[in-house]
């Protein structure tokens, strides 16, 4: 007869039979486990599909280098706004002048941001963000070296026919023209931030769950800007404006670093992804595909020409809170000092929290109603509901701190689609997700190169803060309207064996 494992074990290290209990466990240890040829040194691979893997969590630090990415941006993006009046003061530059240094920097990373966000598609988001950053935090240092200077370089002469009526017209290098070319060159450099950092979260999230990465991405860059008021006036308080550049340009640096070290591309690079987060974020065979990218594809997308109407007029009015609000808060409600700092942060801060609110609610959307309307209808709403509570800050201006609630009330609106703005954009471009995210970005911010000078004619020429406010609501209204003819359904489709993979994957309708 034969004799059972757990008999020979107490024969060997104990006398009498072992327990029936301890029979039971050893010989069940004995079927089910299965030992490696000797000498075998290969891991043992888990099986995607197998209900008892615990899938890793690399994503989630992808997710927290986005998320510090985000914040760097706002933080270096937003300084030049608090410090604005002393930057006038100390260089001779005029409010309406000073327009066109917000401009610069909008048209420049308008410019940009197709072909920073087509080489992230092409190289890899990895190697496109250091170089963002490096050039960004350099243009940022550089902003605290500009000094009042004036230098008259001579005249522009005028056509026969114009010099009985015209005189000629004076040209001049002078502390206003480097400020406009550096901050130009600062725009360049940050151009692509943003779609790359899309194209990122596209391969190290699924779409049922980019919703919650993009609020996250954006809370954070909302709150880097709400903190960096009073971080600035800490900085700037012992070493001048100048001080807080250089230094934010230092932070910028070192982060850039840092995260070359850290990221990967994509969970196919990263040895610490384990089987089962890879096919959690590939869920539906969204595999990373070389394809060819086809422009005609692309702009013939009725979606995407919409996405970027809305995100023209959505940055268009909402740069009001990056450029003029805090001359709005001093000239027209009269806040000063503590009072100041806090009204200058709260809608960025709000907008924070819109961001991940929207995220989270779009994603439960999308799973209960689809991406049509998971997506189109809460960015409807949100943007017809920041375009009415701007109208109430301008009708509540003789009570301050109402005018302002209603101002962070219009941040939160517009910001509660921001999430959903970026996925949709996901959605549609869906391989080429960094070009079709740089597109709407890079159209989106002609509405920042215009509208800061606009808002400066209107309140610096003109005094008419009003219509300021106004022009932003009616932007808003815009782009709620615009909403109406997305469709993330409408993928864009680049070749006839795009067409059949995405069928096959449920994608495309």
């Amino acid at each position: 007869m034969r004799v059972p494992f757990a008999a020979k074990i107490g024969k060997l290290y104990g006398s009498g039979e072992p327990s029936s209990v301890s029979c039971r466990l050893l010989t069940k240890r004995r079927s089910t486990r299965r030992l490696a040829p000797l000498g075998s040194l290969r891991p043992h691979r888990m099986n995607p599909l197998d209900q008892n893997a615990k899938p890793t969590t690399v994503r989630y630090t992808v997710l927290a280098w986005a998320c510090s990415l985000s914040m760097l941006t706002y933080i270096d993006r937003v300084c030049i706004k608090t410090v604005g009046s002393d930057m006038q003061a100390d260089l001779g530059i005029d409010k309406s002048a000073f327009g066109w240094v917000f401009g610069a920097f909008g048209l420049a990373y308008a410019v940009f941001e197709v072909p920073s966000g087509w080489l992230g598609d092409r190289f890899g988001p990895r190697a496109v963000l250091v170089r963002i950053v490096l050039w960004w935090s350099l243009f940022t240092a550089l902003t605290g070296c500009v000094w009042k200077f004036s230098y008259q370089l001579g005249y522009v002469p005028m056509p026969e026919f114009l010099a009985d009526w015209l005189d000629p017209i004076p040209l001049t290098f002078s502390s206003l023209v480097l400020l406009v070319i550096v901050r130009f060159l600062f725009g360049m450099g940050e151009a692509g931030a943003y779609p790359n950092t899309a194209r990122a979260l596209r391969n190290w999230f699924p779409y049922t769950r980019r919703g919650l990465a993009q609020g996250l991405l954006w809370s954070f860059g909302r709150w880097g800007g709400a903190i960096a008021p009073p971080l600035i006036l800490i900085f700037a308080w012992p070493y001048g404006w100048q001080g807080a550049f250089i230094l934010f340009g230092i932070v910028g640096a070192v982060w850039a670093v840092l995260f070359g070290y850290n990221f990967r591309n994509s969970p196919t690079e990263n040895p610490a992804v384990n089987e089962a987060e890879r096919a959690f974020i590939l869920e539906k065979g969204d595999e990373q595909v070389k394809l060819a990218l086809s422009w005609r594809a692309m702009l013939s997308s009725r979606s995407l020409w919409f996405l970027c109407a809305m995100y023209l007029c959505s940055n268009a009015g909402w740069c009001f809170f990056i450029t003029w609000d805090v001359e709005y808060y001093k000239q027209v409600l009269h806040l000063d000092g503590t009072a100041l700092v806090i009204a200058s942060g709260a809608p960025l801060f709000f907008g924070g929290i819109a961001c991940l609110a929207g995220g989270l609610v779009t994603d439960r959307q999308v799973r209960f109603w689809g991406p049509r309307w998971g997506r189109t209808l809460q960015g409807c709403l949100a943007y017809a509901f920041g375009g009415i509570f701007f109208v109430l800050a301008l009708l509540a201006a003789d009570f301050p701190a109402l005018s302002v609630t209603c101002l962070c009330l219009a941040s939160f609106g517009k910001d509660f689609a921001m999430a959903v703005s970026w996925s949709t954009c996901i959605d549609v471009g869906h391989r080429y997700s960094g070009t079709v995210s740089g597109f709407m970005n890079g159209v989106g911010n002609l509405g920042t190169a215009i509208a800061p000078p606009i808002i400066g004619y209107l309140a610096g020429k003109r005094g008419e803060w009003g219509l300021a406010l106004v022009f932003s609501a009616s932007l808003f209204f815009t782009a709620s309207i615009c909403w109406l003819f997305i469709n993330p359904r409408k993928v864009i489709v680049y070749s006839d064996a795009d067409r059949e993979a995405l069928r096959a994957q449920g994608v495309l309708d």
